[in-house]
Parts: structure tokens; sequence; C-alpha cells
């Protein structure tokens, strides 16, 4: 998604605005790109905690429809870490009002740093 980031350590915020190319129901955006936008959100959240991780779960709450074609804010952070376990939580909100839209929570696992090595090099070689 077109989406605006910004970081305060492990606090990531991502504004946007999608346009009819994301529409679900009349007038509003899809859910399953929200779910995307979350998961861009909060899998940079997990990120800054300094181990890179993959998504093994994420749970939404659809709260309230989110409208097209004005300004969206995400807010991402970590909630806390068990072992190679990255817990994050986030919410979006319609900027102008801050009517809550939906509420996530992620489940991260951080990677073995050799595997995620691999996988860069083998990013890089295809």
């Amino acid at each position: 998604p077109p989406i605006a980031i910004s970081v305060d350590g492990t606090r990531v915020t991502g504004e946007v605005a999608f346009g009819a190319a994301y529409e679900g129901p009349p007038g509003c955006v899809h859910g399953g790109f929200l779910a995307a936008a979350f998961d861009e959100v909060l899998g940079l959240a997990q990120g800054m905690s300094g181990r890179p991780g993959m998504t093994a779960r994420l749970t939404i709450q659809y709260r309230s429809p989110s409208p097209l074609h004005q300004p969206l804010r995400f807010v991402g952070d970590i909630d806390h870490i068990d072992g190679r376990k990255i817990f994050t939580k986030g919410e979006l909100r319609v900027a102008a009002d801050d009517r809550l839209c939906a509420e996530a929570e992620g489940l991260f696992i951080s990677m073995n740093p050799e595997i995620f090595q691999r996988l860069m090099k083998d990013r890089a070689e295809s």
C-alpha cells in the first residue's frame, strides 16, 4: 500500500489515503489491504527490536468501516518479547476525527541470523 512511514524508537506510524483501486465495500477500503498495511507497520516495529523476524500470526479486529480517499493513520509498536517471539500491537484510525477503524495484534518469530543472511544472499542472486 502507498503508506508514508515514520519511526520513533519502536513506534511506527503509517499514513495513507487509499484510492478507488483499494475499494471493498462501497466507499470503504477492502480489509485485505488493511491487513497488508498492518503487516508492514507491525513488521517494521518488530524489526526495531534489532532481531529480524517473520510474521507467525496477524489478528485484526475490524471496528468500523475505513473510508476511501481520506487520510488514515496506522500506529504499531512492540508489546513484549518472549525469547524469539516478538509480540506487537497496533491500531488504525481516521486521521480527521480519530475514529477507531481496526486493532491488530501480531506475533513475529525472530530468525536465526544465518538463515536471514542466506535469504538475503538468495535474493541478491535471483
